[in-house]
């Protein structure tokens, strides 16, 4: 009897040891980002941190933009800046489930980014820019108008609001198609006198999926120093 308790003791205990080994069932992981939409024509993206080391890059991620703009403006004008902030806060909750936000505050000194709306800035070089540090964006600019003589017509709302797009996009981290002429992904020059087509891409989404993995994946964000981004990410 003693003998074939011991036997029975240590069945128990080896079944036991069994049951409180197994793995516990956890959730699916999310694969991110969860939206699905229409293709680029862009071969890849530019990685601007790549590039740039210590720069256009995000310690984290709800991310607030605000406008400065010139005296006397148009109000239309302005509300398309606004458009393109509110476009990008969609999107991004469409396709990340909040873990990357963007949304607009009338707090200039708090806010990560920052888009000046000066109708004649620039000439007829650009028609904006975004130059941008570490976890900060102050000097986003964009324009609508030209000087009478070159030749160039003026932007209408819903063209500003494009232009505002591309940019935003430039201060997230995404660089421009390689393909830049031909592309008419939001990154590309493809478009330029029309309108982007599609309006967000599937690389656009993805570009940014990986360049803010830190965050998706539950991790820390990269620190100071070279990126070990790749130069580009393959549409």
């Amino acid at each position: 009897m003693r003998t074939g308790s011991r036997i029975v003791i240590a069945i128990v205990t080896l079944v036991a040891g069994i049951f409180l080994a197994a793995p516990q069932v956890s959730a699916q992981a999310v694969s991110y980002p969860t939206c699905d939409l229409p293709e680029s024509d862009a071969d890849a993206l530019v990685i601007l941190n790549e590039i740039y080391p210590n720069r256009y890059s995000w310690d984290h991620t709800d991310l607030t933009v605000a406008v400065r703009a010139a005296p006397n403006v148009g109000e239309d004008y302005l509300v398309a800046v606004r458009a393109a902030i509110a476009s990008w806060g969609d999107i991004l909750d469409e396709c990340f489930d909040g873990l990357i936000t963007v949304t607009y505050t009338s707090d200039l000194q708090s806010a990560d980014i920052v888009v000046h709306y000066v109708p004649y800035a620039g000439g007829s070089v650009f028609a904006g820019y975004a130059v941008c540090g570490a976890n900060g964006c102050p000097n986003i600019l964009v324009r609508s108008e030209f000087s009478p003589g070159q030749g160039i017509q003026d932007y209408t709302p819903e063209y500003l609001y494009y232009v505002t797009l591309h940019e935003l996009g430039h201060a997230l981290g995404l660089g421009h198609a390689t393909n830049l002429r031909e592309s008419t992904d939001l990154m590309g020059y493809g478009w330029i006198g029309a309108a982007p087509d599609p309006l967000f891409s599937q690389c656009d989404l993805d570009a940014l999926a990986y360049l803010f993995s830190w965050a998706l994946e539950g991790g820390s964000p990269p620190g100071p120093g070279p990126s070990n981004l790749e130069p580009t990410f393959e549409c």
